[in-house]
């Protein structure tokens, strides 16, 4: 079973290296198992490509001090970090890593590349702690971040930039969000309790669980009776204070998280919910078929609105913009790998746009809901402070949670990191 999940998690991170997504890599690896895999081999193959992620820098630190001789090529250079993670940080046994790496680097690169991964790996056993100290003096193999991830946040954060990039590290929690149309929130932890499952509330929906699950294991999942979300996303329906009737836009909804939370939260919304991608759309509408409740769902392009806006005015806009995702980081490790300085800047223009295109469709009086799930300050505070000026008649509205600071929630042990501004317009 090792030698399967260290096959497929190289073949993962390969694709990882090569600037693809995570889930997109494990999909593709999962179609090329021999046979079919276990939950407990799926799980083990996601735990080890997300392991190597979140622990790259202190990896690749360590066996750069090995390569004496010679640079690895593909597969190898991916075989060796996912059996260094596995010798680093989990407890299977390490006679048996090694082994199944020298017999996967056989299969993958040739029988001639036994002797090297087998001699790597046996060095990085005998000279552990030494690397590992050499590794951590860098603040990239310390923190496993890129350096100029690493001097954003402190410069931003010069307070509590550490606990920021450890956070990251940790891993999130599985966090529920109860559809009170169907029970409350109480009743529903009380099913998990009677299915064996711990649980602690969280905000005015929400469950944390003490151990994650398959989601076919929550009781009334495909009935509709729960979803899985973030504490720190459940945010946008409370800050949105929707009222009976209302007409809603969601403009960056799928896969409809937040939109579905919306119509469990309102009673008779009329809610337009948008996606560019018709495929995100059709995931979004089945997300929503399942929880029991309609939108208005459209495949569009939220910053031209006379391609499908309808003239009338909306009451409440929800903008979960697209942004660079710091502060999700502990639930996608690739983000912090496959993004780049550049990103910032050019997802900053791009929330400008949306935030400028969308205003004139609120009503005077409506309220508009500005998040990302991110920590950066130029697509959170600046961002918002820069709304305020080119915008007259828009009045930015206090957050009175002491969760949130000028608007951000910072990743703790119940929550991601996220932002929100809300702009009433007067």
């Amino acid at each position: 079973m090792m030698l399967e999940i260290q096959r497929l998690s190289t073949l993962a991170l390969g694709q990882i290296l090569n600037g693809r997504n995570l889930d997109h890599a494990l999909t593709d690896a999962r179609k090329q198992a021999k046979g079919r895999l276990t939950d407990h081999q799926r799980a083990s193959m996601q735990d080890v490509a997300y392991g190597v992620l979140r622990f790259r820098s202190e990896i690749e630190g360590m066996l750069q001090q090995l390569y004496t001789k010679r640079q690895p090529l593909p597969p190898l250079d991916a075989l060796l970090m996912v059996a260094t993670y596995q010798l680093l940080h989990t407890r299977a046994a390490q006679h048996a890593v090694v082994s199944h790496a020298v017999e996967a680097a056989a299969e993958l690169a040739g029988p001639s590349s036994k002797g090297f991964v087998n001699g790597v790996l046996r060095n990085l056993l005998r000279q552990k702690e030494g690397l590992l100290q050499q590794a951590h003096e860098t603040p990239e193999g310390r923190f496993n971040h890129p350096g100029w991830w690493i001097d954003k946040v402190r410069t931003q954060y010069p307070d509590r930039w550490e606990g920021l990039l450890e956070a990251a590290q940790q891993h999130a929690p599985m966090t529920l969000r109860v559809n009170r149309r169907h029970n409350s929130r109480d009743q529903y932890q009380q099913r998990l309790a009677q299915a064996g499952m711990q649980s602690t509330v969280v905000g005015n929906d929400g469950l944390v669980l003490g151990q994650p699950v398959p989601v076919g294991q929550l009781p009334g999942f495909d009935q509709g009776d729960v979803s899985v979300q973030d504490a720190s996303a459940q945010y946008a329906a409370e800050l949105l204070a929707l009222h009976p009737k209302q007409r809603v836009l969601d403009a960056c909804a799928a896969p409809g998280g937040k939109t579905g939370h919306l119509l469990e939260r309102g009673n008779g919304l009329e809610v337009w919910a948008l996606d560019q991608d018709a495929g995100r759309v059709r995931k979004m509408e089945t997300t929503l078929s399942r929880l029991k409740v309609q939108a208005h769902c459209q495949v569009a392009d939220a910053t031209r609105p006379d391609e499908w806006w309808d003239g009338v005015s909306f009451d409440r806009i929800l903008l979960d913009a697209p942004c660079s995702g710091s502060g999700v980081v502990r639930r996608h490790p690739d983000i912090k790998w496959l993004r780049r300085p550049e990103d910032i800047p050019a997802l900053a223009e791009a929330q400008t746009r949306l935030l400028d295109a969308l205003w004139p469709l609120l009503r005077r009086g409506g309220r508009l809901v500005y998040a990302t799930c991110s920590i950066f300050a130029e697509e959170n505070q600046a961002q918002a402070e820069a709304f305020l000026g080119r915008h007259a008649d828009a009045k930015e509205m206090p957050i009175e949670d002491p969760l949130f600071d000028r608007g951000q929630i910072f990743p703790d042990a119940m929550h991601d990191g996220f932002f929100y501004a809300i702009f009433r317009k007067v």
